[in-house]
């Protein structure tokens, strides 16, 4: 019985010593909840630090950010990234999560603090300039739109817009201009 206690405590104390000991210096301890997107409750991801240069060279490009939150590069869903003409990004990359004039804009940033690109979403058809709706009006007369990714970097702003007129759903890059980039349609 003694035998038995003495094995059992050991294993405490090598389940103990065993814990986290993570020394991955972009990360700090600090948890940060993420809103839950629907009745699932909030995760917790740790909070990611960039390169000081890098959140420097951030706060110099976007000096009104409020709410800002990084992470390692992952695809953004919204973006079809083929389409952007950005650089191949990977996981050295820096994505930041943050808001201006309380919209919601994502940026990502490569390993040597180059600013990439930036995303929003635009809820408000009515906010894009006036080339694009008269571009839409022309082209795509009758569908809806379903999506609206404004898209920005070095050389340009691009709206990424997903529209639909029945079965029909049609995708097009446009620029601030109007001019269409890009464009994918399927009956």
């Amino acid at each position: 019985m003694k035998k038995k206690w003495i094995v059992i405590v050991a294993s405490g104390f090598l389940l103990a010593a065993c814990g986290d000991n993570k020394t991955d210096t972009a990360y700090n301890e600090k948890t940060t909840e993420t809103a839950p997107t629907s009745d699932a409750p909030p995760t917790v991801t740790p909070e990611y630090n960039p390169p000081d240069n890098t959140r420097v060279a951030f706060q110099t490009k976007y000096p009104n950010a409020t709410d800002v939150s990084w992470s390692a590069y992952k695809p953004y869903e919204r973006i079809n990234w083929e389409w952007t003409g950005w650089p191949s990004m990977d996981t050295t990359y820096y994505a930041v999560n943050y808001k201006v004039d309380n919209r919601n804009f994502w940026s990502w940033w490569d390993k040597n603090t180059n600013w990439i690109g930036s995303s929003s979403v635009i809820e408000d058809s009515t906010m894009l300039p006036d080339p694009v709706k008269k571009t839409l009006r022309n082209s795509y007369a009758g569908y809806k739109i379903k999506s609206i990714d404004e898209e920005n970097d070095k050389n340009r702003t691009v709206y990424e817009i997903k529209l639909e007129k029945g079965d029909a759903t049609a995708k097009v890059l446009i620029d601030k201009n109007g001019k269409i980039w890009k464009k994918d349609a399927k009956a």
